[in-house]
């Protein structure tokens, strides 16, 4: 056999180290240490830990800090999303699973529920087409009734005017278009379908009173309508023109405070709605902007572009600089006004642009915001407009953000 020259080396090397008595004595205590620690006990082992299945209760009424960011998912609609986060401290807190072309919540003041309506395909994504009211139960975040809607609800880009409650909490108003438009009154107490009622040219549903609502209509006017003590329909009557929609359109993402509903137009005037006992009454409108601000093409724009904090009587509106029909832009600031002397009290630069904000109800409000294509939710001390956090992985197209 032949031998490698290196291989008789190698081996009379190792023999040597073998027999070298130096070399003996650490391996013999090795060898000792070995066997002692054999003959020991095993040393107790922890389990390893694993998460405890189990059921987390959440407070029936929520902190003001509490907000719910609702997400269509546009690349899965069949899927929406609504999270619940706590603004201050940043953490995720639950989940409602909404359904498909979901819009945004109802969340009733005194009523411990909450309202998702979605739209339920037999196949998921084809099939037999069912509209669901959720009832969800706010501790447990679990449904807790169904109310089957007739399968014609207008769906559309997310915001708060899709459904509305009546002041009383007695009725859920959603809107249909098929593409006669149309509203379904819901009747939370007895859980059935009250009514139907025809809307022709006008969209959009406003809460404005006890068994009342108010819709925007394309000439202009705004529709209010009455219902009776069984949801159906008592009187509607339509105003006189209050705003023109072929010289400046009002948005439809109206914000409610106190018993006035705000609109902001395109160019930046704000148009309100004063809820009266028989008719509404509207106010003479004003500008966001002064003449510096026009020539520097400031305007609102955005998805939910404007908040309101009743207590102080303050509004907040996202703006960015652009041209005509720029107005669903995202904004880079947030600006500011007192609306009894009707000007601008501070302007907030945002540390990533937005499409939608919010603010909490506390005494110290925070400022929020969202952008579409971000899934996160960006906090500011309303305040001083310092940014506090950023709130991630929430879904994939955050749009809609509501606090209590």
């Amino acid at each position: 056999m032949a031998i490698h020259p290196g291989h008789s080396k190698r081996t009379k090397w190792l023999t040597a180290r073998r027999a070298t008595p130096a070399t003996r004595l650490p391996i013999a205590l090795a060898l000792l240490v070995f066997l002692v620690q054999a003959a020991l006990p095993a040393p107790a082992r922890s389990a390893p830990g694993f998460d405890e299945i189990g059921e987390t209760t959440l407070p029936a009424s929520y902190p003001p800090r509490w907000v719910w960011v609702s997400d269509i998912s546009f690349f899965h609609m069949a899927d929406g999303r609504a999270y619940l986060v706590d603004a201050d401290s940043g953490r995720f807190k639950g989940q409602l699973s909404t359904g498909g072309l979901f819009m945004h919540l109802n969340l009733p003041a005194r009523r411990p529920e909450i309202y998702a309506v979605g739209t339920y395909y037999s196949r998921l994504t084809r099939g037999e087409r069912t509209d669901a009211l959720t009832i969800y139960d706010p501790a447990k975040l679990s449904p807790i009734a169904e109310v089957v809607l007739p399968p014609k609800r207008h769906t559309g880009m997310p915001l708060l005017a899709y459904q509305a409650l009546t002041d009383d909490e007695r009725f859920l108003v959603v809107m249909n278009m098929t593409p006669a438009q149309s509203v379904t009154v819901v009747d939370l107490e007895r859980r059935v379908v009250s009514a139907e009622i025809p809307t022709p040219g006008c969209a959009m549903v406003y809460g404005s009173g006890k068994r009342r609502f108010q819709m925007l209509c394309g000439s202009g006017r705004l529709q209010t309508v009455q219902l009776t003590r069984d949801g159906e329909l008592e009187r509607s009557m339509q105003s006189a023109p209050f705003f023109d929609p072929s010289r400046d359109p009002i948005m439809e993402k109206g914000r409610r405070i106190g018993d006035r509903w705000l609109h902001l137009s395109f160019a930046g005037d704000v148009y309100s709605v004063q809820l009266g006992a028989e008719e509404p009454s509207f106010p003479e409108p004003w500008s966001l902007l002064s003449e510096r601000d026009r020539a520097r093409n400031w305007r609102p724009g955005g998805l939910m572009p404007l908040a309101a904090h009743t207590a102080t009587e303050r509004i907040y509106v996202l703006m960015h600089q652009g041209g005509p029909d720029t107005h669903k832009d995202p904004g880079v600031e947030v600006w500011v006004y007192d609306l009894a002397k009707r000007r601008r009290v501070q302007r907030i630069p945002l540390a990533a642009p937005a499409t939608s904000i919010q603010v909490t109800q506390d005494a110290a409000p925070l400022l929020l915001a969202t952008f579409v294509a971000n899934p996160a939710l960006e906090v500011y001390e309303a305040a001083s407009g310092k940014h506090l956090r950023s709130i991630g992985e929430l879904g994939t197209t955050p749009i809609v953000i509501q606090s209590y």
